[in-house]
């Protein structure tokens, strides 16, 4: 008896064995044969900060739905994990260890215009191979809506919606993010006034001009800002790279001023810290942005994901002028502007550079 039970022990350890082994070549073979695009900022390449990511994102969400693969993104370490602040929501992004690999097919499409190779897998995606891995900053869903496999179901939406619906359908905080959210926000019975301030690096071409406008012209923006409010109860918030701007902001509203923790940076060059302040702070300033009562957006790509995300649309949106300090009869300093047009509004003739 203890000889047969030795015997059917080790056929059931075998069985087992065997059983486990199949198992991992079915899922291993599942993984190699399924169709991704990843999204990849990883290691030492230059990714650009939170609001290019975001173009990157939201092209890549369109682009995998038009050529049928899953959508998934990799950003382990430019500055820190984005797990760490943001998680799956309703799309589960986080790639498996095949889909990292590094000899999968790579296309960066940084700059002006979308590379070849991004149009060539929308038009000829047989071609290319199971996994494909992209980075790029590009913002080209108007290109992307001449092809005929657009999804319709996003046919009729303004660009401004498809980002919305692309962030949702993407991200959501992580529980600690969402804790922070909730006291920072303030009560039902208050409203939130909000302004958007980038300040150009003073060594660029146009750096100095937008820096020095926006610091002459910041008192009269944060009395705009008062007078949105119209004396109701409310609280106000400046996001902002340049430290004088929130400093200014604070000693303007006093108790009344909300803000989000940790210091200003640029993501991007971050990308040797591991730590996450950096990255934490842009997303909880976007997540305020995008719940504000009123908004007011600079030239700047987290005014415009901003402005794309906002809950109450086109109520109260306002840019900043920026040809006013010329002289000429175009308006005043802040004007009224819409979601669908926040990017032309700059290029045509709002700025001078």
């Amino acid at each position: 008896m203890k000889i047969f039970l030795m015997r059917h022990k080790n056929l059931m350890i075998v069985s087992i064995i065997a059983i486990i082994v199949i198992y991992l070549q079915y899922e291993e073979y599942a993984s190699a044969s399924k169709k991704s695009l990843v999204y990849f900022c990883s290691g030492d390449t230059h990714c650009n900060g939170w609001g290019d990511r975001l173009k990157g994102i939201v092209t890549g969400y369109v682009i995998s739905k038009m050529i049928g693969r899953d959508f998934k993104i990799h950003m382990p370490n430019r500055p820190c994990d984005l797990t760490q602040t943001l998680q799956p929501a309703v799309i589960d992004w986080k790639p498996n260890a095949n889909e990292i690999k590094p000899e999968h097919l790579f296309i960066k499409g940084m700059g002006v215009r979308a590379s070849k190779k991004q149009l060539d897998l929308v038009e000829k995606p047989e071609f290319f191979p199971p996994i494909v891995q992209y980075l790029s900053n590009i913002h080209f869903l108007p290109r992307l809506r001449s092809y005929d496999t657009f999804p319709e179901s996003l046919s009729d939406s303004i660009d401004a919606d498809i980002y919305r619906k692309a962030y949702n359908d993407l991200f959501k905080l992580t529980p600690l993010l969402n804790r922070t959210i909730s006291e920072l926000l303030p009560s039902n019975d208050q409203q939130l006034h909000c302004i958007q301030l980038r300040f150009t690096e003073a060594g660029s071409p146009t750096g100095a001009f937008q820096s020095k406008f926006l610091t002459d012209a910041l008192p009269d923006l944060l009395r705009f800002m008062y007078k949105i409010s119209k004396g109701r109860p409310s609280k106000f918030f400046v996001a902002s790279n340049g430290i004088h701007a929130i400093e200014e902001g604070k000693r303007t509203f006093g108790k009344n001023f909300l803000e989000t923790p940790g210091t200003p940076s640029h993501i991007d060059r971050a990308s040797q810290n591991p730590d996450c302040s950096g990255l934490t702070k842009i997303i909880l300033d976007t997540e305020i942005l995008k719940r504000c009562d009123s908004l007011i957006l600079s030239d700047c790509g987290v005014s415009f994901i901003a402005a794309y995300l906002r809950e109450k649309d086109d109520v109260n949106l306002y840019c900043i002028n920026y040809s006013r300090h010329l002289g000429r009869n175009i308006g005043e300093l802040v004007v009224k502007c819409n979601r669908s047009d926040i990017p032309n509004f700059y290029i045509k003739g709002h700025r001078t550079w």
